[in-house]
Order: C-alpha cells, then structure tokens, then sequence
C-alpha cells in the first residue's frame, strides 16, 4: 500500500504539470486531443491487467501508433518546427504510460492479497465456471451417453442472512490478516535470532527450526534467547517443543512428534523412547 500512495501521488503531480506545462512554458504548443489521449491510455492500462503483464513495449506501440495516425488525421504536423511539439507529446505519453502500468501493478498486487487472506482460504477445487463448465459439461454428457442419472444445483446465498453474518465474516477475515502479519513478524524475528547454518520453516500454524549441532544443552540456551526476544520485540509469548538427535530419536517423524507435543503441551513418556539404530534410517536427519 505503501508503493501504491506513492505511485497516485506521482501520477497527481505528473498531471497537474501535464495540464499546466503550456502556462510554464510559452512556446510549448501541445495538441489539444493528446490530453485526452494520455488519460485514456493510462485508464486502459490501469482497467486492463493483461498490459502490465506484457512486455514493456507493447503498451507504448499500442499507444503510439495511433497517436501518431489521430495527430495525421487531425492535421497536425510531425517534423519540422513541430518536431520539439511531437518529442514533448511522446514523452508526455510516455511518462503516463509508466506511471499508469506500476499503479496497475499495485493494484493487482493489492487484489491479489485480499484474494489469498479470502477466496485463497477456500477448497482449491472451488474453480470458476469457466474452467469448471467444461467438466460439468463431460459429465452430462456422460450421464446421457450411458443413461445415468445426474443432478445439478444452483446454490446462492439469501440477502438477509448476509448481511446477517457479514459482522463474522469481517471479523474472520481481520483474524486472518492479523495472524499473517503476525507469523511474518514472528518469521522475520526467528530468522534473525538463529544462525544462517539453521533450518525454518513453517508448518500449518506454527514454525519447525533445526539447529545442527546443537547439544540438549545448546538449544536451552537458543530456546531462552528466543522467548526473550519474543517478549521484548513483539510482546508475544512463545511456546516451544524440544526434540533432540540422537538422545529422544533417530527419525525426522519421531523427532518432529515428540517436539511438537511438548509444544502443546502434550504428555510425554516420563523415559524417552529412543529407537534403535538399525532401525530403517529412511528421512533421518543430517547433521
């Protein structure tokens, strides 16, 4: 959001010097339709998400070629004394053609985002008709090839019981982006905390790290250093599971069990259990 303020603001300042430029500058005689031409180049590209995602030169040929046809027609010359006129109007093109594509580019961005923290949550085999249709349409004919039966639906949801639980779902939707920016920040701080030698990743709701040679003893210490900088950076409380190799297990699958138990919270057996070493060592870890 930030880029994107930035960007508008650029975009508002480059267009009051734009409508002002012949009041700046006297001799500076810009055609009238290029003003309306620039404005309407930049809402195509902003409305029409395939220009930014082309290459850089397509939106300027798609743009000059019938500035250059409109300015002809209209009977406006090109070179000449109107050379410094025509070089002005391009770059005027130009410059909103630039601006135009990286607003179009946040904004896309932005879309994106809300798509993830919503639709994005949703069964990923919840496609759009117009990729599903297709599959809809293979199994009608199916059931009419070999006489089975088959029923479809047309499911809406009713006005009023919208607007009934829109409260929830605003309120699940804000859970959802305080909780990513939340696990970004948490991410970032685990990151910096650990050597470059450790491992993070994240796991569903919560984040595993392994730290090679790191001792039962080591990793008391990195696990103080962590609720601490938790405390203090973020003001958040850490609950963290130790697992430790070879002394509690000798497979990624026990190691990861045993740590995310006592993650939350769970009983452990009172003695570890740890497997013996010609156990099959398939996904053991290397340290």
């Amino acid at each position: 959001m930030k880029r994107l303020r930035f960007w508008l603001s650029g975009a508002l300042l480059w267009f009051f010097v734009f409508y002002n430029v012949e009041r700046l500058g006297q001799p500076v005689n810009i055609a009238s339709f290029v003003y309306v031409y620039a404005v309407a180049c930049a809402v195509l590209i902003i409305i029409l998400p395939w220009l930014n995602k082309t290459r850089s030169f397509w939106p300027f040929l798609l743009a000059f070629l019938p500035y250059y046809y409109i300015k002809i027609r209209l009977g406006y010359g090109i070179g000449g004394e109107n050379l410094p006129n025509t070089v002005l109007e391009i770059c005027a093109i130009g410059l909103t053609i630039l601006l135009s594509r990286q607003i179009g580019r946040e904004l896309f961005d932005f879309n994106e985002a809300v798509d993830e923290l919503t639709v994005g949550q949703l069964n990923k085999s919840n496609y759009p008709f117009e990729i599903g249709q297709g599959q809809i349409y293979r199994e009608v004919r199916r059931a009419r090839n070999y006489q089975r039966p088959a029923a479809l639906l047309a499911i809406s949801v009713t006005e009023d019981s919208l607007n009934l639980s829109l409260n929830r779902f605003i309120q699940e939707a804000q859970r959802d982006m305080i909780k990513k920016f939340i696990a970004a920040h948490t991410a970032n701080l685990i990151v910096g905390e650990l050597k470059d030698s450790d491992v993070v990743v994240q796991r569903d709701d919560h984040f595993v790290a392994l730290l090679p040679e790191a001792s039962r003893d080591n990793v008391r210490e990195v696990v103080e250093r962590l609720e601490a900088a938790g405390r203090e950076k973020l003001g958040l409380t850490f609950k963290i599971g130790i697992s430790t190799f070879p002394d509690e297990a000798v497979t990624f699958e026990r190691l990861l069990e045993i740590a995310e138990a006592q993650m939350q919270n769970q009983a452990l057996p009172t003695e570890s259990h740890v497997e013996p070493a010609s156990t099959n060592t398939q996904g053991v870890l290397q340290t």
